[in-house]
């Protein structure tokens, strides 16, 4: 499963830095993380958010600091809140775009970037859910 999240996640980074700014990256370490909840997330969280903004030339920690904040809380709130649902991963992908989106300064139709990018981080988030299930059963 490592390797299918780091071949995703280098899919993410390429289009994300190539084709769109819709937070490509946020999304798949966030449905990452709320699946696995392992450590090592938080290491690729840091690592990608770099390479990120490396590659974007944006101000270097900036985007590696928010995935790592942004999981944190997200692991924070899985004793108060179920946080494998629809509805959590709809919200917390829609706040966390929005927020992304904010502090890098895209202001130019950041709602419809960040409905957007919530439809998609609930459909990313059904769709590993579909292929986490067999590793779980078979582990």
């Amino acid at each position: 499963m490592k390797l299918l999240a780091i071949i995703l996640l280098l899919v993410a980074l390429i289009l994300e830095v190539s084709l769109t700014t819709i937070p490509f990256i946020f999304l798949v370490l966030l449905c990452l993380t709320v699946l696995l909840r392992e450590d090592w997330l938080f290491i690729a969280a840091f690592i990608f958010g770099l390479l990120f903004d490396l590659f974007s030339f944006k101000t270097i920690g900036v985007s590696s600091s928010f995935f790592v904040a942004f999981l944190f809380l997200v692991l924070l709130y899985q004793s108060k809140f179920e946080i494998t649902t629809d509805y959590f991963i709809l919200i917390a992908s829609l706040l966390g775009s929005f927020c992304f989106l904010f502090f890098q300064g895209y202001t130019n139709s950041i709602i419809l970037q960040t409905a957007v990018s919530a439809i998609i981080g609930l459909c990313l988030f059904k769709l590993m859910q579909k292929f986490n299930r067999p590793l779980i059963n078979n582990s």
